[in-house]
């Protein structure tokens, strides 16, 4: 877990210092309370979620041209299959797991 990574995206508004862990975070803000380690927990799962999303995102962009009518591709169908894999990552995935392989062209 990242603690400023986490800090920075969700409190960035709020007044703190930090080292690597949490014992280390000096809570200065005045206006909400300092995020509880579980708190801080559940954000990091939430960031990583928002990392893969953007990730997988991207790939689906890249790959956008590949079900084109005029694509030229004898592989058409595992562009199909990759894209829907891709589409579908959200609901299987955990951390550390990979994203699926692009077909060959």
């Amino acid at each position: 877990m990242n603690i400023v990574k986490i800090l920075a995206k969700y409190f960035d508004e709020c007044e703190w210092l930090c080292g690597e862990t949490y014992e280390t975070l000096e809570w200065h803000d005045m206006t909400k309370p300092k995020p509880t380690q579980d708190e801080l927990k559940q954000l990091w799962n939430d960031l990583l979620k928002d990392e893969m999303r953007e990730e997988r995102n991207k790939l689906l962009k890249e790959s956008d041209y590949t079900v084109l009518p005029d694509f030229p591709s004898s592989n058409k169908q595992a562009w199909f299959d990759y894209r829907q894999q891709l589409r579908d990552f959200p609901t299987v995935w955990s951390v550390g797991d990979s994203f699926p392989v692009k077909p060959i062209m």
